[in-house]
């Protein structure tokens, strides 16, 4: 009895140990500089879009949760106003799902945002695993602007403020004219 004991508790200590190593070792964001982490995700039409597949454009991402859904609306609206037109640069609000209570069925989420679309795109990241890559912030919307040649050009953990969309903006032109740069 005292060996089974024993040997619970070494188990049990080591599950908390590998536990906790997981935590210390977690990858850093990705930052300016960096290669995109690849991702695919659905739509509320369940489209598969994925992020290796948009090369050759810009990408503009807005990663939030239902929380901050108004300040990923503001990012995405003054988006849309200065680039709704030029198939060269695509945005996507990309919705971290994993604090949706789970009685509430996913085609009930969909149904909303096809009766209520967002001014861009809206991906649903269900699991969060997206979120838990990118390692984005509760309270404030994360962005990420990633280059035709998929580098990270920009990142941001903000609110909208005029100052800082008018720099993602000039980060946007600037790709746009000199695109083989990136």
């Amino acid at each position: 009895m005292k060996l089974f004991i024993a040997a619970t508790v070494s188990i049990i200590f080591f599950g908390m140990l590998v536990a906790f190593a997981d935590e210390q070792t977690e990858t850093a964001p990705p930052k300016v500089g960096d290669t995109a982490p690849d991702w695919t995700l659905q739509d509320a039409e369940e489209k598969e879009h994925n992020l290796k597949k948009l090369r050759g454009k810009v990408v503009f991402l807005i990663m939030g949760n239902r929380k901050i859904r108004k300040e990923d609306d503001k990012w995405a609206e003054a988006f849309q106003k200065a680039y709704g037109e030029n198939e060269q640069v695509v945005a996507y609000i990309i919705g971290d799902l994993r604090s949706v209570p789970g009685f509430i069925p996913k085609r009930f989420i969909r149904g909303q945002l096809k009766k209520n679309p967002p001014p861009v795109g809206f991906l649903l990241d269900w699991k969060g695993e997206v979120h838990k890559r990118y390692q984005t912030g509760e309270k404030k919307p994360t962005l990420y602007l990633i280059s035709q040649n998929g580098t990270i050009v920009f990142h941001r953990k903000a609110n909208f403020k005029p100052k800082i969309y008018a720099e993602l903006k000039k980060e946007i032109d600037r790709l746009l004219a000199t695109p083989d740069a990136n």
